[in-house]
């Protein structure tokens, strides 16, 4: 016969299991939302790559949303994207975040990006909105 507090700790061992994968560090959130749009852009799926945008969203020159949404529409149409990750540093107080780039963009096909890699760097404001991390702005930090 199985003992009532076995059954109680086994439950109490899930429950926690559980509560430890939703309580990531918001640093590991921040890491999720940006790979999620990150594996958007790579496989071309646009409504991925901008699901993290927030409704405020601001990019380079005056970039809204919806802006955003239609420059990855026609550049995912014509280019096979590839993005590798060479930094990436988080810095987060209380609901806002900072996090720092650099990335190798590399496209096929001619277009809107060089055949050859192309070494990139930005600073990307987050902010928490409810229980998730959306992406409130996007700034080139080299220059381009």
């Amino acid at each position: 016969m199985r003992h009532p507090t076995g059954t109680l700790g086994a439950a109490l061992s899930v429950l926690m299991a559980l509560f430890a994968c939703h309580a990531d560090r918001p640093e590991d959130q921040i890491r999720k939302a940006f790979e999620t749009c990150r594996a958007g852009v790579e496989s071309g799926d646009v409504a991925q790559a901008a699901s993290s945008l927030d409704p405020q969203f601001r990019g380079p020159d005056g970039m809204d949303q919806a802006t955003a949404r239609l420059f990855l529409l026609g550049t995912l149409r014509q280019e096979k994207v590839g993005v590798t990750v060479v930094r990436s540093d988080i810095t987060v107080q209380r609901n806002e975040a900072l996090q720092d780039l650099d990335l190798i963009l590399t496209g096929r096909s001619g277009g809107l990006l060089p055949q050859d890699a192309s070494h990139r760097s930005f600073r990307l404001r987050w902010r928490k909105a409810g229980g998730d991390w959306k992406l409130t702005e996007l700034q080139a930090s080299d220059g381009r």
